[in-house]
């Protein structure tokens, strides 16, 4: 004997090649099997015990030893040692193999608890021989054979066939005999109870089961072997020799043990020919067989089987041999007469064998057989044999069986003869033919597995199968019917009996009624329907009229008859009654025939009856009679009415002064003293009859109160409460009568719907539904719930012993019933509970959950739940229904919050713990031998895990899941199984599920549920850490593991689909966990396994080729070879699992109806909707569409032809069918939706949280999901996530772009300085071609939508603009700053591919920038400004003009002037931002139009302009208030600001398209300044007390429009002059310059004055306080620069000749610090021209610093990665230097490093262009100053000639050397190639000139 585990392993091995036919593991299963051949040979043999093994144990014990197979060298424990001496003295076996099944049992302990090691032990012993024996067994079935075959390959069964030759020719059956006989079940329980080897209860059945179990397949295997090859001579000898010995039971019955038995069928299947009349070459087959071919063979087995021979101890056994003998040797008489020659001599001594068999009560012993075991007619070739047996007697031996018919009429007239002469009839005489048919009426009693064997006793005219057949159904039908001529008295029963079980199936029932309805035409046959109802009538017409004289009571005889009938007519009526019920129970057209005859009336008769006194057992089977007669609708009606005119329950008052008597008295004075209860059961069963197909609720009236309540009231007060009081002489009455009381409850409550009128009804006393008073029983305290709470805990007391008894059947039926009346109520009381609520009735009702948890009153516990959660550690091995519906009840208050508590307290306590929760483990691991009911309640068990896991910790699904209920979750140490004394929980067998489904072993909702619930499980905020870390260190990474295994199918189902759904949002769960906890490695590795390849690809002939179809979904296809050049690409699996799904539209067509409208239909349906428990969608309840429906038709039925009704069915059927089909496309549709989603959650998740994915994996994913949706058939609500995965891609991709572009620009200082625009689409290497390819799939998209898909094209819009703005230039270049238009290059490609569509894709985008859900419109607003900011706007530009949406946009424009003005004054939601939002939009647009002069010029004609003027928004201007950064709506200041700036900027854009000499523009550019006058001139008063950089940016665009719009030559062109000669315009235009003058002397770029502005605005305290100091500096700059440029138009007197100052003629600061105090200059020559010096002198100063600065920090940028920590914490904000490792830091610094040498670039520029300005304006003063030399001149330009003169006295204090050589290093600075800038040093040539001159 090797390992417990290779035996285990072998079994699975054999169950998955032979039984799973998974012929790719033959190799391995080859290759064990020639090395178990040894073992084989050997079966069930220990190896014997070695004292050198025992010893180096024992040494073992001291000092450590090398055992053999065990890797290195160990001490053992002593207790460990003793023990395996122990088993090994048990068993006699080796001590090693005693070690290593101890081992094994210590490392099952998890799976056993409560158990030692040396009980597991002693359970893996016989689970070892079990697995052994079993696997033997498959593999002798597989061989080929003559009675069957499996579905295996020819190398398969060529070697099986040959392997078990090998064995069975070395002595293999020798041995198994041999082992059957040593290997009992008392000699192996006497062994283990003597060695106190015997645990507790299960395991002692657990042990019972292992022994049986094993007997059984060392049986199995003899009789496979017989059955599928024949035994030889010797082998047959050697097996009647066994059978010989075996002696009867105790009762002295023949059957005896199930094994023996099977040895038994194994001999007659040794003597068997019947593959002669069943196949074609049945003649051929059987040469094949050892009976044929063995010459000796006939002779010897007849000399054996001889009356001469050996007399067996079992004469039913060696009957039965001797009668298959004789069989066989008629059925050799088909032999070719080559062959009949050697057997002729025996073919005499058939019948001689038949007569042997009769002496030995063969057919008694068929009989006792099938009767004593249950097992026999469960299994195929069993109860086959016994047909071919009996069929083959009466084929083969016709006369035999007339002789035998003979000898039963000569014993039918001597019994006559004696009971006429009143004398007792000898015990001997014969009665073969009675046992023949009783023998029959055995074999067909019973079909459970609908083989439909009796039908080879009915001959039919229409059949059409093989000759012999033909022959040989003629031959037993003409055996039914000559055995029924001229029956004699005593064969009327058997032959009655025989009859009824060979109508045992529809076809069969139907055969048999007309063979009694033929019967009783033209001949006084007895057996016939008119003889049968017509002495029922008699004997019913002789109880009504039979009266005794009380004179004449002294001469009646007692005891011979019973109301006139002898005790065997009574035995012939109930087997009359027995066959009718049959009959009318299989065939529904004999059902209504019988019931329906006006002559028979059995219905009429059979009640007549049950109310006369006739003897109970009688009473009972008419009325299961009449039972069977109700299962018709029709039937049922009359039936109730005629139960209720008979009042065979009294159910009306009566006048009568005397008791009224029906069953209820029968029950109570006649059952209960005989303590039997035939009529009672027979009752239940007509009820539970009835109300199966009808419940009247009017059934009574107008006598009594309407309804059935009286019958519920006597089922439950009569029978069921007084069940449990009441005497039985056989205990399984009491559950059997349990069972049909509790079943008929069940049946009331799944017939009953809660509904408000029975509510309402129970006020006025009107008439209800049954199931109501049972509901409302149930929702209270009341007996009826107390009594089936008692059933239930009297059936655990029952099962918890594990030991068989008499009434089990019936008590596991009885609970399983109450559980099911547990789970009806529990699935109605919400509504119920809910209906009492709202209609405020008086009825006091509790939930069942409550009520469960109550208090048990004989126990004083509330241990209701203990009770039924017990049913579910039964389940697996014993009653898998019971653990159904015991799972749903726990599932249900397992899931109430209030009862955690509770339930925990309850289900941990020892050893409920236990039980309980390994009960659960059970039944999750366990493989159930009906998958149907393995599947439900493990689906059960997994849904309530989903349930419990969100519920507050602790909870009852926390305990089962293995987590601490006493800490908190996230502190669980989840382990294996057995590490640490960790038992195995339900987490555990989750994820052995999960395993197992990746070898196909587990049904497939199963895992879709167990995957969904690690899902939810992982969604958990607390649970996810414990069970991620679980899963990656314990299980080998098991989301790796199945991450890889994905796909599971090319096509998956539904289930399939599902549970990739889950197991991609665990995959993303865990990557986004791993990420944000530091975790990259493992989240890079779950992204590997998600964009690795999965399988090879031929583009041109496999997968792709399939795609072929014209357009866009064809070029996707190829687009990715294309661009490689390869036929074979590696397709990812990521797009494996999108290949798996299809997005096309489902749909059922609507049924054409002609009795049914279609309106009122969907409305119906609608109303029958019901939603998901799963969060999936709703569907229809097609139960309660088929109620309503038959409810409406009940109403009609009077007025209903039958012909109408019929085809009213018909259409009713077509409907039902259209539900059902509706409801699958919901579900499908859902589930296709679910697998997108998660799918591209996953795929979010990755591209957001990972860095593991190239580029070119994001072109295949949005090309292969642009390939599905652009097609014809896809539908909209799957294509709208893959949409919004098109956005995360795209932009993932820009992303990855320009991180690459910026880190290549930081690798040099040149290359970061470079003005040139780098292309984002050459940095990911996507060529041109494939993003030409995926623009045309998003535009056909787009175009493929209608405009109620918003959602989708919402996200198609931002696709597509993110795709043209990878073609385009470096985004964090802003195109309106200093760097310049955009450059051509690759963009144009894109936008050319999207305008390639034309007006038809223009027009869906115009239409919905101007209509629509307002972020599709700002979305197309986008996609049109980039479109134009990357081609020519003409096509663009005409299209807008020619269709007028410009002026559509102007006028939406117009209409949000009102809700911009009361964002800005008012406090507004979050929803009115969206008005801001889409005027930001539209302003853009017009921007970006604007930037082209004929843009420019289409909104000048437009006249954008005057419409901005006329708003009132801009004139709106509230006060700065106080800043709030973290406030989620901005402040109304900020509101008004992002309103403004649009416009300024709008303005700039026209000014610079139409340029500064467009005389048009500049006018309605100051049009719309001077229409907001007071707006602009409080900017500007603002400007000069700067509250924060806001205010700064704001006063930068507005200087920069009015530097623009006051170009040189304006005033001649605007000026006019108003009615009263005043010049309004021109005053206006010079009030705004001289507040602009007068701010100049705030704006000089000193670094005090930068600093104080840096300080007021709050930039200081800025976490980003260096790249934020440099933008505002630039600003500060920007402002300054404006100003100049202002005073520098100033300076033009209406010319292009700058021949005005504005300055005074002044180097002091006294003259301008009226600048500084805010006052304001009344004229513009209040402002010195020393401010314009300061400004040369501090730009020059900041020129020179910040060079020096960019310098420095450009060398840092080069050396960012060896920099100090303290230098690199200068760049970094404390956010990022506090928790951030150093690698992070040094990335952020180089960023920030980045950004402020970007912004000191900015700043360079800016100081340069100051420089030249103020130089230039210097010298045009001090030119025009001291060019003053006369009072006209001095006059002309508003100076006195003393001031002149004073000024040219300071010139040389003011204007020195040092700033001239200040001056002249800042123009090097500013120059290039260190050469100084020319036009700086001319103007300091000219000013050092006029200063010398």
């Amino acid at each position: 004997m090797t390992s417990w585990t290779s035996f285990k392993d072998l079994l699975k091995l054999s169950e998955s090649v032979i039984l799973g036919r998974n012929h790719e593991l033959f190799p391995d299963f080859e290759s064990m099997l020639r090395k178990q051949q040894g073992n084989f040979y050997a079966i069930l043999k220990n190896p014997e015990k070695d004292s050198k093994y025992r010893d180096l144990l024992k040494k073992a014990v001291k000092e450590p030893v090398q055992i053999p197979g065990w890797q290195t060298a160990q001490t053992l424990p002593a207790s460990l040692v003793n023990e395996a001496c122990i088993l090994s003295d048990m068993y006699n076996l080796d001590e090693l193999v005693a070690l290593s099944l101890l081992v094994h049992g210590e490392e099952q302990a998890p799976i056993y608890p409560g158990l030692k090691r040396g009980l597991i032990s002693v359970l893996l012993y016989y689970d070892a021989k079990y697995s052994q024996s079993t696997a033997l067994k498959l593999i002798v079935q597989a061989e080929r054979g003559v009675h069957w075959t499996y579905s295996l390959t020819d190398d398969v069964l060529n070697f099986l066939t040959q392997y078990t030759n090998q064995l069975f020719e070395s002595g293999l059956f020798e041995r198994l005999l041999d082992v059957h006989s040593e290997f009992t079940v008392t000699k192996e329980m006497e062994l283990l109870s003597t060695n106190q080897a015997l645990g507790p209860p299960r395991h002692r059945r657990q042990l019972m089961d292992y022994i049986k179990k094993t007997r059984m397949s060392i049986a199995d295997i003899i009789f496979s072997r017989a059955a599928q090859r024949g035994l030889s001579l010797a082998q047959t000898l050697r097996l009647i020799d066994y059978l010989s010995e075996v002696e009867p039971d105790k009762e002295g019955q023949p059957s005896g043990e199930m094994s023996n038995i099977i040895l038994l069928l194994a001999l007659l299947y040794a003597f068997d020919l019947s593959v002669i009349h069943r196949h074609d070459e049945g003649e051929e087959l059987a040469k094949d067989l050892p009976i044929v071919k063995d010459k000796s063979y006939v002779s010897e087995i007849s000399k054996v089987l001889d009356r001469s021979g050996k007399t067996w101890k079992n004469p039913g056994y060696q009957g039965l041999a001797q009668l298959a003998w004789a069989t066989t040797l008629a059925a050799l008489r088909s032999i070719p007469e080559k062959a009949e020659d050697r057997f002729r001599q025996e073919f005499e001594q058939d019948e001689h064998f038949v007569d042997l068999a009769l002496a030995n009560k063969a057919f008694v012993a068929i009989s006792e057989l099938i009767k004593n075991n249950s097992l026999l007619i469960l299994e195929e070739f069993y109860i086959k044999r016994l047909h071919y047996l009996l069929t083959d007697l009466i084929v083969l031996m016709p006369l035999k069986i007339k002789e035998l018919r003979n000898k039963a009429e000569e014993t039918a007239r001597t019994l006559i003869v004696y009971e006429q002469e009143g004398l007792v009839p000898p015990a001997h005489l014969p009665q073969h033919f009675e046992n023949l048919l009783e023998a029959i009426a055995s074999v067909y009693n019973e079909d459970p597995l609908d083989l439909n064997l009796c039908l080879e006793f009915w001959y039919s005219s229409d059949y059409h199968g093989p000759q012999r057949n033909n022959a040989r159904q003629m031959a037993l039908n003409k055996f039914v019917r000559l055995a029924g001529d001229l029956l004699p008295p005593s064969l009327y029963i058997p032959y009655t009996r025989m009859l009824g079980s060979l109508a045992n199936s529809p076809r069969a029932a139907h055969y048999v009624f007309n063979l009694l309805k033929q019967n009783g035409v033209g001949q006084a046959s007895t057996v016939s329907w008119d003889h049968f109802f017509s002495t029922l009538a008699r004997y019913l017409a002789n109880l009504r009229q039979e009266t005794f004289p009380v004179q004449d009571t002294v001469y009646r005889q007692r005891g011979t008859a019973i109301g006139g009938i002898t005790a065997q007519e009574m035995v012939g009526f109930q087997e009359i009654l027995r066959l009718t019920r049959i009959v009318a129970s299989h065939d529904d057209v004999a059902r209504v025939s019988l019931a329906e005859n006006p002559v028979w009336t059995p219905l009429v008769t059979f009640l007549g009856l049950v109310t006369c006194s006739v003897p109970l057992l009688l009473k009972a089977d008419l009325l299961k009679a009449l039972s069977a007669f109700a299962k018709s609708r029709d039937i049922a009606s009359t039936l109730w009415y005629y139960v209720e005119m008979a009042q065979v329950i009294p159910t009306a008052p009566s006048t009568s002064k005397f008791p009224q008597r029906g069953i209820h008295t029968d029950l109570e004075e006649v059952e209960s003293r005989s303590e039997e209860y035939p009529v009672s059961r027979g009752f239940l069963e007509l009820l539970n009859a009835l109300v199966e197909v009808d419940v009247p609720l009017h059934l009574g009236a107008p006598n009594r109160t309407p309804g059935i309540d009286p019958y519920v009231k006597f089922v439950v007060e009569s029978v069921l409460m007084k069940s449990h009081s009441r005497a039985y002489k056989k205990s399984s009455d009491k559950w059997q009568i349990c069972e049909l009381a509790v079943k008929f409850l069940h049946k009331l409550l799944m017939r009953y719907e809660p509904a408000v009128g029975d509510i309402q009804h129970r006020e006025r006393d009107a008439p209800q539904q049954p199931g109501y008073s049972v509901l409302v029983a149930m929702l209270q305290d009341s007996p009826l719930l107390k009594m089936i709470l008692y059933l239930i805990e009297e059936s655990v007391r029952h099962f918890d012993e594990y030991v068989d008894f008499p009434e089990r059947k019936a008590c596991e039926r009885t609970a399983l019933s109450c559980l099911n009346i547990f789970n009806r109520c529990i699935q109605m009381q919400e509504i119920f509970l809910e209906m009492v609520r709202s209609e405020g009735s008086s009825l006091r009702v509790t939930s069942l959950g409550t009520l469960l948890l109550g208090v048990n009153q004989r126990t004083n516990r509330p241990d209701h739940m203990l009770k039924i959660a017990k049913f579910v550690s039964y389940g697996s091995e014993y009653m898998p229904d019971h653990a159904v519906e015991a799972a749903s009840i726990l599932a249900f208050v397992a899931s109430i919050p209030s009862a955690q508590q509770q339930l925990l307290a309850l289900f941990t306590e020892e050893p409920n713990d236990v039980i309980i929760r390994h009960g659960i483990v059970e039944i999750l691991d366990d493989a159930f031998e009906n998958e149907e009911q393995g599947r439900k309640v493990k689906l059960c068990l997994l849904k309530m895990l989903q349930q419990g896991v969100n519920l507050p910790h602790p909870s009852l699904v926390h305990f089962l899941l293995g987590f601490s209920i006493q800490k908190p979750l996230q502190k669980s140490q989840l382990q294996n199984p057995g590490v640490y004394g960790t038992p195995k929980n339900c987490l555990h067998s989750l994820l052995n599920i999960l395993d197992e489904n990746l070898k196909g072993l587990v049904d497939a909702a199963v895992v879709m549920e167990g995957y969904k619930l690690l899902h939810v499980i992982l969604s958990h905020g607390t649970m996810s850490y414990p069970v991620l870390r679980f899963l990656k260190g314990n299980l080998r990474n098991f989301l790796v593991r199945h991450g890889e295994a994905l796909p599971f199918s090319a096509s998956p189902t539904m289930e399939q689909q599902n549970s990739t759904a889950h197991l991609l949002l665990c995959i993303a769960i865990d990557i986004r966990v791993s990420s944000l906890r530091g975790s990259t490695s493992q989240a890079q590795k779950l992204a590997s396994v998600i964009f690795t390849s999965e399988r090879t690809v031929d583009i041109a002939d496999g997968e792709a080729g399939q795609r072929r179809d014209a357009g866009i979904s064809n070029l996707l296809s190829r687009t990715f070879a294309s661009i490689t050049g390869m036929p074979f690409v590696s397709r990812p699996r990521v797009l494996a699992l999108l290949d798996s799904v299809d997005v096309s539209q489902l749909a059922v067509p609507i049924p054409e109806l002609e009795l049914f409208d279609l309106g009122q239909l969907q409305s119906l349906l609608k109303e029958c909707e019901m939603p998901s428990e799963d969060g999936g969608p709703s569907v229809v309840n097609v139960r309660h569409l088929q109620r309503r429906v038959e409810r409406e038709l009940s109403a009609l039925e009077g007025t209903m032809a039958l012909a109408q009704r019929q085809a009213i069915m018909q259409e009713f059927k077509i409907i039902l069918k259209y539900s059902i089909e509706a409801n699958g496309v919901k579900q499908q549709m859902w589930t296709r939706r679910c697998f997108i989603d998660s799918w591209r959650q996953l795929i979010e998740t990755i591209l957001l949280s990972t860095t593991n994915y190239s580029n070119d994996i994001l072109v295949q994913i949005i090309q292969e999901v642009l390939r599905k949706c652009v097609q014809d058939s896809a539908s909209q609500e799957l294509n709208q996530p893959l949409c919004g995965l098109l956005v995360i891609a795209v932009t993932s991709l820009r992303v990855q772009a320009m991180k690459k572009q910026e880190s290549e620009l930081t690798d040099s200082l040149v290359a970061f300085l470079d003005e040139r625009r780098t292309d984002l689409l050459s940095e990911i290497g996507m060529s041109p071609s494939a993003l030409r390819v995926i623009l045309k799939g998003i535009v056909e998209w787009i175009l493929k939508t209608g405009p109620s898909a918003q959602r989708i094209r919402i996200n198609l819009y931002t696709a597509l603009i993110g795709c043209l703005r990878l073609s385009a230039v470096n985004p964090s270049r802003d195109s309106r700053g200093l760097g310049g238009g955009i450059t051509a290059g690759l963009q144009a490609i894109g936008v050319e591919t999207v305008l390639e569509y034309g007006d038809s894709f223009l027009s869906a985008l115009f239409r919905d920038s101007a209509s629509g859900h307002d972020v599709q419109r700002m979305l197309a607003l986008s996609l049109l400004d980039t479109i134009i900011s990357q081609a020519p706007i003409g096509p663009v530009a005409s299209y807008a003009a020619k269709h007028g949406y410009i002026r559509h946009l102007l006028d939406i424009l117009s209409g949000l002037d009102e809700s911009l003005i009361s964002l800005v004054c008012q406090e507004l939601s979050v929803m009115a931002m969206k008005y801001l939002q889409l005027y930001s939009s539209i302003m853009s647009f017009f921007t970006r139009m604007a930037m082209t002069s004929r843009g420019s010029q289409l909104l000048l004609d437009c006249n954008l302009l005057g419409r901005l003027s006329e708003m009132n928004a801009f004139s709106h201007r509230p006060q700065a208030g106080t800043v709030d950064e973290y406030a989620f709506l901005s402040s109304p200041f900020h509101r008004f600001q992002e309103i403004l700036f649009p416009a300024f900027s709008l303005c700039l854009a026209m000014l610079s398209g139409l340029g500064s000499e467009h005389r048009i523009i500049r006018e309605q550019v100051l049009g719309f300044l001077l229409a907001h006058s007071e707006t602009i001139s409080s900017i500007l008063r603002s400007g000069q007390t700067l509250n924060d950089l806001h205010h700064l940016e704001e006063l930068s665009l507005l200087t920069n429009v009015i530097s623009k719009a006051t170009n040189i030559g304006i005033f001649p062109e605007v000026i006019h002059k108003g009615a009263d000669g005043t010049n309004e315009i021109r005053d206006q235009i010079e009030r705004l310059q001289t507040i602009c003058l007068s701010l100049l002397p705030a704006y000089v770029p000193t670094d005090v004055a930068i600093d104080r502005v840096l300080r007021f605005s709050g930039v200081e305290d800025d976490p980003n306080s260096n790249i934020a100091r440099h933008k505002a500096t630039s600003m500060y700059l920007q402002v300054c620069l404006n100003l100049l440029n202002i005073v520098m138009n100033m300076t033009a007197d209406g010319t292009r000749i700058y021949s005005r100052t504005v300055f005074t003629a002044s180097f002091t600061m006294a003259d301008f610090g009226a600048a500084f105090t805010g006052t304001r200059p009344q004229t513009t020559r209040s402002v010195a021209l020393g401010v314009v010096v300061n400004i040369i002198s501090a730009a020059a100063k900041r020129l020179k610093t910040t060079e020096v600065a960019r310098d420095t920090l450009s060398r840092k940028l080069e050396v960012v990665e060896s920099l100090p920590v303290d230098e690199i914490n200068q760049f970094v904000s404390k956010m990022i230097s506090e928790g951030s490792s150093i690698s992070e830091k040094r990335e952020a610094a180089r960023q920030t490093l980045t950004k402020v040498v970007e912004s000191q670039v900015v700043e360079i520029t800016q100081c340069r262009f100051i420089l030249e300005v103020s130089l230039v304006l210097l010298w045009k003063h001090m030119e025009a100053f001291v060019s003053t030399n006369d009072t006209m001149n001095a006059s002309r330009l508003n100076i006195s000639f003393d001031a002149s003169f004073r000024f040219k006295e300071d010139i040389t204090h003011y204007l020195d050397e040092t700033f001239y050589k200040q001056v002249e290093e800042a123009s090097k600075v500013s120059g290039t190639a260190g050469k100084p800038d020319d036009f700086n040093l001319l103007f300091i040539r000219r000013i050092r000139k006029i200063t010398q001159g």
